[in-house]
């Protein structure tokens, strides 16, 4: 990528096992290219079918409070990660009633990114067509190169 220059690394997180890892991934990058680093979380809770329990949360909030306060919750645990990385990054919490992966890919357009960093799972064959595919999707979707990080 030496030939393209990189001034702005946004990174998608799901809150997965994988999203501490996949951030990081994307602030080496952020790092090697002196760019700056967004970490997004995009949610559609029309999509979402959670049971939260209610000794952590109240009962009162609907759906879409609940899933706001875990995800505040969860962007400050990876913020806190990168600063301890010596890492500066831009937190962004999206709520798109859109596909996901299709909602990371314009975000990352319309905010100029140079690179987009995913996480992949790993599932192939009947687990990607029954969860779908963010990763996928972003990929197809991408205006710029895109990064996929796979753990198994």
């Amino acid at each position: 990528m030496d030939n393209f220059p990189v001034q702005h690394v946004m990174v998608a997180v799901d809150f997965s096992e994988m999203a501490l890892p996949t951030a990081l991934a994307a602030a080496q990058e952020a790092r090697l290219h002196q760019a700056k680093l967004t970490i997004i979380h995009v949610f559609n809770p029309q999509m979402l079918n959670l049971q939260m329990p209610e000794e952590i949360l109240p009962p009162t909030l609907d759906l879409r409070e609940k899933l706001l306060h875990l995800a505040h919750a969860e962007m400050d645990k990876l913020h806190k990660a990168m600063d301890s990385e010596g890492m500066q990054a831009e937190m962004v919490l999206e709520e798109s009633a859109d596909n996901i992966g299709r909602a990371i890919a314009a975000y990352g357009k319309a905010h100029q990114a140079d690179l987009l960093v995913v996480g992949s799972h790993g599932h192939s064959g009947l687990g990607r067509l029954l969860l779908g595919s963010v990763a996928n999707d972003v990929l197809n979707h991408a205006h710029c190169p895109v990064l996929v990080i796979k753990h198994t």
